[in-house]
């Protein structure tokens, strides 16, 4: 592994260095350095005719003399063979400058690692850059969903368009996985990616919610069932509450079950929008329930209903929206809501699972709560499919 410390002070880059070392001791490092952005960029430059790339991570500095870390982004960006190469950006300057230069890099659509604050974490550093190489592409063009009619909705409801990802659950206190959950993407003829928040309105619209659901689950699970290592770990598959209003769907679930009776698995529920046969749903719950399929409530606390639900159904878990989670170290009204909802969790002795954790404040925050489970980017982003073994490998590792 070949890496390039761009910083002013030596200390820092003899530090970088050690605690790479220590991390990794059983992979070879090289380690180049620059002390300023336009030695950087000097060095840079004998990638652009290597294939591959000479480095395989770049952490700059951002405030130097001769060159600041702007300019070594900058030429990164304007350098084909430089911008597949991981960048991590580290500064001493307050989080909303830290958030803004994130922002520019992203613009520049360059494979950023992430934006750290002084002193590094290499260890989530390195998490970062290992789950960096096994989440989902980027669509290589903006894909127009304004266009899509229903017919077009339909047509790309098929296991060839659907990709999955899967974001880990991590035990806090021992740090070990706990599970998996599946996030959807739709491919449109290899040219790019649809994200849930603008697809899945579509397909609600078209009534093909049902049968997006059961694509979904035929995916997650044949892959649970074809990795036995992965059997460990329970797999969590997102419904809709208009999903419980289909009897050939709920039988659906459950005839899966039944066949893969080693798969732990748990479905969240996420909050309907339309006014729905209640009773229906909670005797589908139930159906659930007794067939061994553990029901998780999704964006807790985002619902006027979700107090109503929380005692009507007897839930496994609940999930607190990431909107509560990844600013409640800077803002007192989450970390009261969050605190309150981990409290009433425990006294109902429902799991506790934070989405969205994205920094190691959050994460001791919420051990100190009592959490007992969190997922989010500090952890790692979602994992396409096929890398998923790779990256429980990787993981455990470490």
């Amino acid at each position: 592994m070949n890496i390039l410390i761009i910083d002013d002070q030596r200390f820092i880059r003899e530090t970088i260095k050690s605690d790479f070392e220590t991390l990794i001791d059983n992979h070879p490092l090289a380690f180049s350095e620059a002390n300023c952005g336009n030695q950087a960029i000097e060095l840079l430059k004998q990638s652009e005719n290597a294939s591959p790339a000479l480095f395989d991570l770049v952490i700059a500095d951002l405030k130097m003399d001769n060159g600041d870390g702007l300019a070594v982004i900058n030429h990164m960006a304007t350098c084909k063979a430089c911008c597949e190469i991981p960048l991590a950006v580290v500064s001493s300057s307050d989080v909303r400058t830290l958030e803004l230069i994130g922002n520019i890099t992203e613009s520049f659509n360059l494979n950023l690692v992430g934006v750290f604050q002084k002193p590094v974490d290499i260890g989530h550093l390195f998490t970062l850059l290992t789950a960096l190489k096994y989440k989902a592409p980027k669509p290589r063009k903006p894909i127009d969903t304004d266009v899509l009619s229903h017919e077009h909705i339909a047509n790309l409801l098929n296991q060839d368009n659907l990709i999955l990802c899967y974001q880990p659950k991590i035990d806090i206190v021992s740090q070990s996985i706990v599970g998996f959950e599946a996030l959807s993407r739709l491919c449109i003829q290899g040219d790019g990616f649809i994200y849930p928040d603008r697809f899945i309105p579509l397909i609600n619209k078209a009534g093909l919610n049902c049968q997006f659901s059961e694509l979904v689950l035929e995916q997650a699970l044949t892959q649970w069932a074809l990795c036995p290592q992965l059997q460990q770990f329970s797999l969590s598959v997102n419904i809709s509450a208009e999903d419980l209003l289909s009897e050939a769907f709920v039988n659906y679930v459950i005839d899966k079950k039944h066949h893969l009776p080693n798969i732990r698995l748990i479905l969240e529920l996420t909050e309907s929008q339309e006014t729905i046969d209640q009773d229906l749903a909670l005797r589908s719950i139930a159906k659930l329930i007794i067939n061994d399929i553990s029901i998780s409530l999704d964006d807790f606390g985002k619902s006027y209903s979700t107090f109503e639900r929380l005692d009507n159904i007897p839930f496994d878990e609940i999930k607190i929206d990431k909107d509560f989670i990844s600013d409640m170290d800077r803002n007192p009204k989450h970390l009261a809501i969050v605190e309150s909802t981990i409290a009433l969790a425990k006294k109902l002795k429902v799991k506790v699972v934070a989405e969205g954790v994205e920094t190691l404040s959050v994460l001791k925050l919420l051990k100190n709560l009592g959490c007992e489970v969190a997922q989010g980017y500090y952890f790692s982003p979602p994992i396409e499919g096929r890398y998923v073994n790779s990256w429980v490998e990787n993981y455990n590792y470490r």
